[in-house]
C-alpha cells in the first residue's frame, strides 16, 4: 500500500474496500494508507459513467486535483466542461479542480512536463493522458511520491502504477468502424485512413482494430494509404483532395481521430458526397453536421463529458473515502451514429 503524509481529524474511520482495510488515525500527522486500485487490465462500462458523485463527505484539509488535458480541436470543449463540472460539484467539499491546457499533443514529451510541475505544484491528485508508453516513468514516480494517477482518454498499453482510466475501447471502436465502412461499401472499394498520430497509441489502436476487422472480412477492401493530420481539419481536408486526385475511383475515407469534418469538407466540395463514404469519430457539431447530411456516412461516440467529469471525481471519492473503482479500466460508451438515428443523439 502507498503512504502520504495528511491532517486528519480527531476521529478514527475504517472503511473496507475491496477487501482491504482504509484508515486514518486520531493523531496528527498520522499517514492515510490508500488501498491498492484494481487490476491494471480489467474493464467494464460503469452504471454511472459521466454522473458519478462525489462521496458526501468534506476533506479534512483542502485539496487539489489537477487535469492534464488538450485544445487542439474540437473534441475537448466537452471534455473540459466535464471537468469543470467536477469542480463545480466538488468545490463545497473543500477541494479545487484545476483543467491545464499540456500543449498540442497527446506525446510524452508534453505531458511528462505537465505532470513533472503537477508534482512540483504539489497537487494531490492527477489525470492525465497517456497517449504513448513513454509516459509510464512519469506516472509512476507520481504515483511513488504519494500522488495517486488517473489516465483518461489515451491509454498506454504497457502496465503502470495509474490507478485507473476513464475512456474508450480503442481497439474495439477500430474494429467498429471496419464494419461500418464494410457495411457502406458492400465489401469492397479502395479505402484511405487518415490518423491523428501515429505515435498515439489511441491512434493505432482504432487503425490496427480497423484494418484487421476488414482484413477478415472484406477481402474486397483495399486500403490504398496511411496518413496523420495531427488532429488538424484543414491537414484532414488536404489529404483527402490528395487522396480523391491519386485514386479517381477512391470509395472511402476512415478518420480515427480529430479534424473529420475537414475531409468530409473535401468530399462535398469535391462532389462526391455519397460517392466517397466516411467513417469518423465523435459527436462535435461540425462533424455531426455532415453526418446530417449523409456526407458522413457514420460516427462513433466515447463520452468526452465522462472523460474530463469522471476522474476528477473518482480520484477526490479515493482521496477522501479510499473508495476504489470498480476496474482498472472504466470504459465509456461508443454508440454509433448515423444519418437515420442522429436526433437521438444531436440536435443543431
Amino acid at each position: 500500500m502507498k503512504t502520504v503524509k495528511t491532517l486528519v481529524g480527531a476521529g478514527i474511520f475504517i472503511l473496507l474496500t475491496a477487501g482491504l482495510v482504509w484508515a486514518a488515525g486520531s493523531q496528527e500527522g498520522a499517514a492515510k494508507v490508500f488501498p491498492p486500485g484494481p487490476e491494471f487490465s480489467s474493464a467494464v462500462t460503469p452504471s454511472d459513467s459521466g454522473t458519478v458523485k462525489p462521496v458526501n463527505q468534506k476533506s479534512e484539509t483542502p485539496l487539489r486535483i489537477a487535469v492534464l488535458g488538450l485544445e487542439n480541436n474540437p473534441f475537448w470543449i466537452p471534455v473540459k466542461e466535464g471537468t469543470e463540472k467536477a469542480a463545480q460539484e466538488l468545490k463545497a467539499l473543500n477541494c479545487t479542480v484545476d483543467w491545464i491546457n499540456a500543449g498540442a499533443q497527446h506525446t510524452t514529451d508534453v505531458f511528462s512536463k505537465a505532470i513533472e510541475a503537477a508534482v512540483v505544484q504539489e497537487y494531490d491528485a492527477i489525470a492525465t493522458i497517456a497517449g504513448d508508453s513513454g509516459i509510464v516513468p512519469y506516472i509512476n514516480r507520481a504515483v511513488e511520491a504519494g500522488i495517486p494517477v488517473a489516465t483518461f482518454n489515451s491509454e498506454t498499453a504497457e502496465e503502470n502504477k495509474r490507478l485507473f482510466f476513464v475512456g474508450a475501447d480503442l481497439y474495439v471502436q477500430g474494429q467498429r468502424a471496419g464494419q461500418g465502412m464494410v457495411e457502406v461499401l458492400n465489401g469492397k472499394g479502395k479505402v484511405a485512413i487518415i490518423t491523428g498520430f501515429f505515435a498515439v497509441e489511441a491512434h493505432e489502436l482504432r487503425r490496427l482494430g480497423f484494418e484487421d476487422y476488414v482484413k477478415d472480412n472484406a477481402p474486397g477492401i483495399e486500403i490504398v494509404d496511411r496518413v496523420e493530420n495531427q488532429d488538424k481539419a484543414d491537414i484532414a481536408y488536404t489529404q483527402a483532395q490528395d487522396f480523391m486526385t491519386a485514386n479517381p475511383d477512391l470509395a472511402g475515407i476512415y478518420v480515427t481521430a480529430g479534424g473529420p469534418f475537414g475531409a468530409a469538407a473535401a468530399v462535398e466540395d469535391t462532389g462526391k458526397a455519397g460517392v466517397v463514404k466516411i467513417i469518423s469519430y465523435d459527436f462535435v457539431d461540425e462533424t455531426m453536421e455532415f453526418v446530417q447530411k449523409g456526407v458522413i456516412s457514420g460516427t462513433i461516440g466515447q463520452q468526452p463529458f465522462a472523460q474530463g467529469h469522471d476522474p476528477a471525481i473518482r480520484l477526490f471519492n479515493y482521496l477522501v473515502a479510499g473508495q476504489v473503482p470498480e476496474a482498472g479500466r472504466l470504459l465509456t460508451k461508443a454508440d454509433f451514429v448515423t444519418k437515420e438515428n442522429i436526433d437521438q443523439f444531436w440536435s443543431k
